[in-house]
Order: C-alpha cells, then structure tokens, then sequence
C-alpha cells in the first residue's frame, strides 16, 4: 500500500510520453486529485487544477541544467500549450531538463486558491525538483524558474518571497526553495499606476493584509538573495508595458542582483517562441547565452 502511494506520488500519468508528477502527497489540504481540469478545444489551455503538477521534459544529452516553466494566461488559465510545452522542447535542445509547472489559479471557483496559494506551488516544484535532482539527473545547484506574462509573476514572486514562506512538513518541504535563477519573459511585475496588468489584483483576497498587497509588486520585494534574473519584453507590448521589466531590472541592479534585461523592437505580448518576422524571436538564444555568461550553462 505504502509503494502504491509513493508510486502515485512519483508519477500520476504521462502526457504523450512525459512523465507527470503530482507536487503535493494524498491527503493534502486544498489539493483533490480527483477534480478533473477544464482543458480548452484546442487542448493548449488548462484551469481549474485542483491536483498542481510538473510535466517532465527530458533532453536526449542532459547538461545538468534545470528549468521549471510557469505558464501565463492571465491568472485565469494557463496556457501550457503555448508557453509550456513548446519551451520545454526547446530548452531540452540545448540540454535543459524542463518541467511545465500547473499551479493552482487563485480565480478558480468554489475553492480558496487566494495568494500565498499558487506561490506555494512554484516553491514546492523547486524543492521537489532539487530533492529529486540525482533521479531527474539535474544538478541541485542550478535550478531555476522561468514564467511568461502572470506565470512570470508568479515565477517572480518565486524569486523574491521563496524566504519569506514556508509550506509542508515531509522531506520535500525541508529542501531549499530558491531558485538558483529567473528568466521572466514579458512578466507582469508590479503594481504602480501605469505598469500594473489587472491580473496582478487577482491573487488577493478581499481581506488581504497590507503586507500581501506589497508582495504583488515583485519589484518591492528583491533582495540580495533575489537569484539572477534574465528579463525579455517586447517594447510594443500593448497588454503588459515593458516598463514592468525594466523596473524589475532596476529594482534587481540596486541590490547587487546579476540581470540582464532585452528589450526587442517588435513581438507584441504572449510571443511565446518569437513572433515570426520580428526580433522577439531571438530570445530563446539569447536565454541560452545570458545562461553561459554567468556560469550556470556549461
């Protein structure tokens, strides 16, 4: 019984080939495996996930390198077949074990998934990944997350707040929870007037404390432990200004943070790979490049 629960634990099921770990044991409150997801027509787009995961992505040549991807979609879905799967496949040609993060959407209904919720799942994806880093054959050192549009938030809020909470009582939930870096691709990031998307509201409670209103604005909360961050945006993003990341970069440089910010002349927002016939296209390369510059790619 004992090996039945642990297997179930390991691996749920496989989409299209790809292992499929639940992030959380049986029996944890807020989580029912047995409430199916709503999955759109298309099959790219996921809500109402009650049982969060990791889809596992591995490369035929693995360097070590490992990257947990969030994807966007507004905090109302997330669109994993867009900025999830594609990405992973992608990473995994340069030798990056990718995991497709679902995380609990705090919009989902007749449930409280309200803020520090869908931040509990970015950390504990990161300390599974690293307490299972040897089978996944990663390296526990150089784990990092990476998040598109509100999956950027949260992966930002990964980045800036993985000190501040604390989730679980297994062996998991003891392992370190910060990322070792970011990669935040046109991201929501901050709450100030003329920045801020409406998705960044989302996560609050209408009784959230003051304190939990400053955590929205990632910017506000980087610190020297803040791990290095690469940011992308396109500069005619209409939906997400780039102010958001250049103000995450700032925040970032003052703090003594490692960051790289580009900024690419056309692509709009949700580019996914790049918009064909513009510069955003460049970006996963120089993702890559950012990544050999500071050591974590070899």
């Amino acid at each position: 019984m004992v090996l039945a629960i642990v297997a179930l634990m390991q691996i749920a099921f496989a989409l299209d080939g790809h292992p499929v770990v639940p992030l959380w044991p049986p029996g944890t409150a807020n989580v029912n495996p047995d409430v199916p997801e709503k999955v759109s027509a298309d099959k790219k787009r996921y809500s109402n996930i009650q049982n969060p995961s990791l889809t596992v992505f591995k490369p035929e040549n693995p360097n070590g390198t490992a990257v947990i991807i969030c994807p966007g979609g507004g905090y109302q879905i997330e669109a994993c077949g867009v900025v999830g799967w594609p990405v992973a496949k992608v990473l995994n040609e340069s030798g990056i074990t990718a995991f497709v993060l679902k995380y609990r959407l705090p919009t989902t209904k007749n449930v409280d998934f309200k803020h520090p919720v869908p931040l509990s799942d970015a950390l504990r994806a990161i300390q599974l990944v690293r307490h299972r880093a040897a089978e996944f054959g990663v390296d526990s050192d150089r784990i990092g997350i990476m998040g598109f549009s509100a999956g950027g938030h949260l992966a930002a809020c990964a980045g800036t707040l993985h000190s501040a909470y604390r989730f679980g009582v297994d062996e998991i939930s003891k392992v370190s929870s910060r990322p070792d870096f970011m990669a935040l691709v046109f991201p929501v990031i901050s709450t100030q007037k003329n920045l801020a998307h409406g998705c960044i509201h989302l996560p609050l409670s209408s009784e959230c404390s003051p304190r939990q209103r400053t955590e929205m604005s990632c910017e506000q909360n980087v610190n020297a432990t803040t791990p290095p961050t690469f940011l992308a945006h396109a500069k005619d993003d209409t939906t997400v200004p780039y102010g958001n990341s250049v103000v995450m970069h700032e925040a970032l440089k003052k703090q003594g943070v490692s960051t790289e910010l580009i900024l690419y002349e056309k692509g709009g927002h949700g580019f996914g790979l790049g918009r064909a016939g513009t510069d955003s296209t460049q970006w996963p390369g120089d993702f890559i490049c950012w990544l050999q510059e500071v050591g974590i790619l070899n």
